[in-house]
């Protein structure tokens, strides 16, 4: 097996004529590896050589790589935050980060340890000053220009980890934030892979913290678990964010949401509006335990959830949360015949389901159309977005590269929208699909009923195809969260009026292929 050290001095090599600050990374982590293995054959002139190439990279106008602020909040689970430090120190080369951790008043004695820790900047607050401003206390201390990275205590850093994110921090000046997959995390961030011992998560940290061919995901928002954010890129938020406060000066993490969670949207939120684009790297495993301190109240954690959503939704006068989501049923449907593809969506949100699409399949050529200002401003930052109502929109813009092999159309379908769906058809090569996400009028949950989705009724959807010389290929729903009380309803509906009746009951959206 090709060592490390060789590996990542090949990648330099190779971006060496491209990017600059790439292949300044990839030759410091050939160095980092090749002073860990075993064999040191070689190794003091290996590591030279790396330290010339490095110093000639340095002298170039363009270059730009600074060192990385890592802040960890630390409260109580002290063996966690022992367990994140040391793995942070075992897998990374001195020098290349400074670590700074911000202790909310802990009881556990972990401050007595934290204390006796040389390379530790430490802050000790008398009491829990809650996420957001206990971050920013950590990154008012950090370096001027080091890079800021936003590391939950219960982690475990594996090899390479942050190296891949710091790669993907300087893939191009627009990426404002880059975030880690993990096995328990939100936001679609979460490996499909399951093992039950942290030993065999490593393992599998091993094997997949490598080089990549297409490491990347475009997001709308990054999990704060493991968020690298650019120094260039957060002064730029707070210098704008600056010129429109009067009184106040601005946050790097909105305290609002203080003691924690909707800040890291915000913060992503943010980035986007300043022109900055944000990156999961799929190649940057980190092991997550995974809300150590709030699993201990789930009641006020659910609370907290909602109220902190709510003021998210306060903030920029539109829920958000919904328009971040993967509609996973419709990108499943996606399967093409060819590497290279055409994907157009209506009513696209932030861009997610196309940023998957596009994740999954590299070659494919992905648009989005959304009539909602805010959405289209922040989503033109995540994928290519035509701004304006699609029935508004001029056809010839639309097929600017050609018709489409797909066409999503996700919760936008009402009754009597012929004349939509018609368009849709329009847009669709000849053997294309149209791939329909519908809320269902008829089902019996309550969560349902309360939503503001377009709805519509099985029949209905029927109907619709038929005034458009449209066919249904496949169907499927996706069943809701039924209570005790609402799937004993279920089963006496079926009772009385048989078993194929379930879905009208149960589904909370239906999936549809439509053709022409």
């Amino acid at each position: 097996m090709e060592k490390q050290s060789r590996r990542y001095k090949k990648l330099a090599d190779k971006y060496r004529d491209g990017n600059i600050n790439q292949s300044w990374l990839c030759y410091e982590n050939a160095r980092y590896h090749c002073t860990k293995e075993e064999d040191r054959t070689g190794a003091e002139n290996f590591c030279l050589e790396c330290q010339k190439e490095m110093e000639l990279l340095e002298r170039s106008p363009n270059f730009s790589v600074a060192k990385t602020a890592i802040i960890i909040l630390s409260y109580n689970h002290g063996e966690l935050t022992k367990a994140c430090i040391e793995s942070i120190r075992q897998n990374n080369a001195p020098g290349t980060y400074e670590l700074i951790v911000v202790d909310n008043a802990s009881t556990d004695g972990v401050q007595e340890w934290l204390r006796k820790q040389e390379d530790i900047l430490l802050i000790e607050n008398e009491d829990n000053q809650g996420f957001p401003r206990g971050c920013n206390q950590g990154i008012a201390l950090a370096g001027k220009n080091a890079n800021i990275f936003l590391l939950n205590n219960d982690t475990i850093v594996p090899e390479n980890a942050i190296f891949w994110l710091r790669m993907a921090l300087y893939e191009n000046e627009r990426i404002g934030a880059a975030g880690s997959v993990s096995n328990q995390v939100v936001n679609y961030q979460q490996v499909p892979e399951q093992f039950d011992t942290t030993d065999e998560w490593l393992a599998f940290a091993k094997k997949n913290n490598v080089p990549m061919e297409y490491p990347y995901e475009k997001k709308s928002w990054l999990v704060g678990f493991a968020m690298l954010i650019k120094r260039n890129a957060l002064n730029a938020v707070l210098e704008a964010e600056q010129a429109q406060l009067k009184n106040a000066a601005p946050m790097a993490l909105d305290t609002r949401f203080s003691p924690g969670n909707f800040e890291d949207n915000d913060l992503s939120i943010r980035l986007l509006l300043a022109g900055y684009q944000l990156r999961l790297v799929k190649n940057s495993f980190i092991f997550h335990y995974g809300s150590k301190s709030f699993q201990k109240m789930p009641e006020r954690f659910l609370a907290l959830l909602k109220e902190n959503q709510k003021k998210l939704a306060e903030k920029y006068g539109i829920d958000l949360i919904p328009a971040s989501r993967i509609e996973t049923a419709l990108v499943d449907m996606v399967k093409p015949d060819k590497p290279s593809f055409r994907v157009l969506e209506i009513g696209c949100k932030l861009g997610a389901s196309l940023a998957r699409i596009e994740s999954r399949y590299p070659k494919a050529a992905v648009l989005g159309i959304e009539g909602h200002e805010l959405l289209a401003r922040l989503a033109k930052n995540v994928v290519p977005v035509i701004s304006g109502n699609f029935m508004e929109v001029p056809l010839p813009e639309i097929l600017a590269d050609g018709k489409y092999d797909y066409v999503i159309m996700d919760g936008i379908l009402s009754p009597g929208d012929e004349g939509l769906l018609a368009k849709a058809g329009n847009c669709l090569k000849a053997r294309g699909t149209i791939l329909a996400c519908i809320c269902n009028t008829q089902c019996i949950s309550a969560n349902v009923q309360e939503q503001t989705h377009t709805k519509m009724t099985l029949e209905q959807i029927v109907h619709l195809c038929d005034c458009c010389h449209m066919q249904i290929r496949e169907f499927n729903y996706r069943t809701a969260e039924l209570s005790p009380t609402e799937r004993q309803q279920v089963s006496e509906l079926c009772a009385a009026f048989g078993s194929q009746m379930r879905p009208l009951y149960e589904a909370e959206k239906f999936v549809f292929e439509i053709s022409l």
